[in-house]
């Protein structure tokens, strides 16, 4: 890996709510937990893959989310990841999620940086199916 970016360093991603969940379910169509945790690993993942070597890739470890008020389907919602540390094999960000300016979930995304060939090797021999090697 080369080197990452440094502590404090943020990256954008704006996106409309959107929601797994299906029409004919009971609850109110708001922004789900699973659209959120997609795109919070989104915008963190974006801090991270310009410093990856071609034979690397990046896994999640570890997610922590808190909703703190619902924003409806078809809203624009902005989520900012900052760089909260940064290790040899490894990346930590905090992240908030904005709708209308006010902050409406908050969390961190931890990820680690495997090498793609034996990541893939591991997959596929738990009965699944590798992915890409990176060229």
């Amino acid at each position: 890996m080369r080197p990452g970016p440094p502590r404090g360093a943020t990256a954008t991603l704006e996106v409309t709510a959107s929601s797994d969940v299906p029409a004919h379910h009971p609850e109110p169509h708001v922004y789900s937990t699973a659209s959120l945790a997609a795109d919070a690993e989104q915008v963190c993942r974006s801090l991270l893959l310009p410093h990856l070597d071609p034979d690397e890739m990046a896994v999640g470890v570890r997610l922590e989310l808190l909703n703190r008020a619902p924003v409806p389907v078809g809203e624009t919602v902005v989520l900012q990841a900052t760089v909260a540390s940064m290790e040899p094999n490894g990346l930590t960000c905090e992240v908030v999620a904005r709708h209308r300016g006010t902050l409406v979930a908050r969390g961190s995304y931890e990820q680690r940086v495997v090498r793609a060939a034996a990541f893939n090797t591991e997959v596929a021999g738990r009965g699944g199916v590798a992915g890409p090697t990176p060229a």
